[in-house]
């Protein structure tokens, strides 16, 4: 049976209001709840690295301000040396925290770039469907709503047809409304999108200028060199509180030597080979110095351009320290201690960064580090220990010809 033209208008008007509620419905909730879970969690990422970022900042002034209150120029350049690798240290975290920071933010733009992506879509779907409701009504413009109304066939029919009619015309103001809204909100989303990525281009630039300063740093350190006369001084200047640091470092050695669980395998045997390649210049020898006031338990191994030079295992063995924590001027600063078994170790002191971890096994020749100038040091080098039980020898007696 044919549909009188009222019927019609009414089956278009409402199979036109189930259309806006389900695609209303399905617009609102695709992936929102997963994105904006991954945006909160890129944000806190984000807090923390800034909140990190801002202490480095922190010590790096206090590092300047440490070194601007040196009252000469002699002292000042001690102070430049004794926080030499702190300050390369500080800068490289800068550089990785900034890196992580710039991919933290790739990936927020790139959500961005597809929720503008699912919002331009989505309204040029209710866009459409805005047209055709409007061709819609002016097909059927002839008949009014008066028309339809007394089109019913009963009275249930009439208020049916009354309700629909209103529910129409609500959704239809409300599919504006959503066009003028979904509009705006595009508009702020490409804004936001646009701040975003100008932030990262910013982060760009203040990573390489990061590495600028790193590289400046790093060939800053390298023309260094270890000044034994420079640490003779120091230590003379006052004797007594140098002689009181000297044996509170080897106290401390010392037991961190007793509390090591050493090996019980023997030897492995063979010679020790020099630990840096290409630098064999030994500034202060095994034994005692400074008119016979400190007792040098190893070698120091220094020369221009060692700084940052791989350190490499005297021989084979079992990593039993890798200490990172020091204190700027005094002790041996980041070390490594190597077990070779039958109670023979290693000591490697100073370093600028520790390559390996306690426990891990390493081969004769591999690298455990980098040459550096932490702790007690006037300059980049190489502090050498062998010992035997936890005695110092002479580590010239057991070291391979260089």
């Amino acid at each position: 049976m044919k549909l009188n033209n009222s019927r019609l208008r009414f089956a278009v008007a409402a199979i036109g209001l189930c259309i806006v509620v389900i695609f209303t419905y399905l617009g609102s909730h695709i992936n929102v709840q997963a994105d904006g879970e991954t945006i909160a969690n890129l944000q806190r990422e984000a807090d923390n690295i800034n909140s990190r970022l801002a202490e480095l900042d922190q010590q790096r002034r206090q590092i300047e301000a440490n070194i601007g209150s040196a009252r000469t120029e002699i002292e000042r350049e001690r102070q430049i040396q004794m926080y030499l690798d702190q300050q390369i240290a500080i800068t490289r975290e800068e550089i990785e925290l900034l890196e992580e920071a710039i991919e933290n933010l790739r990936q927020e733009i790139e959500i961005k770039e597809n929720d503008i992506t699912e919002k331009q879509q989505e309204h040029d779907e209710n866009f459409e469907l805005f047209r055709q409701r409007l061709r819609a009504m002016y097909m059927f413009g002839d008949a009014s709503t008066l028309g339809l109304l007394l089109g019913a066939d009963s009275l249930a029919d009439f208020l049916s047809r009354a309700d629909t009619i209103t529910r129409v015309a609500q959704h239809d103001r409300d599919l504006m409304q959503r066009l003028t809204n979904d509009r705006i909100e595009l508009e702020a989303q490409h804004t936001e999108l646009e701040r975003r990525r100008e932030a990262e281009e910013e982060l760009h630039k203040t990573t390489e200028q990061k590495r600028d300063v790193l590289t400046r740093q790093s060939q800053e350190a390298a023309i260094r060199i270890q000044d034994i006369s420079s640490m003779q001084a120091q230590f003379e200047a006052d004797l007594a509180q140098t002689q009181a640091m000297r044996n509170t470092m080897e106290r401390e050695l010392q037991d961190v030597f007793r509390r090591i669980q050493w090996a019980q395998n023997p030897f492995v045997g063979g010679e020790m080979r020099w630990p840096v390649d290409g630098f064999t210049n030994i500034s202060s020898h095994y034994g005692w110095r400074f008119n016979g006031r400190d007792f040098h338990t190893g070698i120091d191994i220094a020369g221009r351009g060692i700084y940052g030079q791989p350190v490499r295992a005297a021989n084979s063995g079992t990593v039993v320290v890798a200490n990172w924590s020091f204190t700027p001027g005094r002790g041996y600063g980041m070390f490594v201690i190597i077990d070779h078994g039958g109670r023979i170790s290693t000591l490697y002191a100073h370093l600028s960064n520790i390559t390996v971890s306690v426990g891990d096994w390493v081969e004769v020749g591999q690298q455990i580090g980098n040459v550096g100038s932490t702790g007690w040091s006037t300059g980049p080098h190489l502090h050498f220990e062998y010992r035997e039980g936890g005695n110092h020898r002479d580590p010239l007696t057991v070291l391979r010809p260089r």
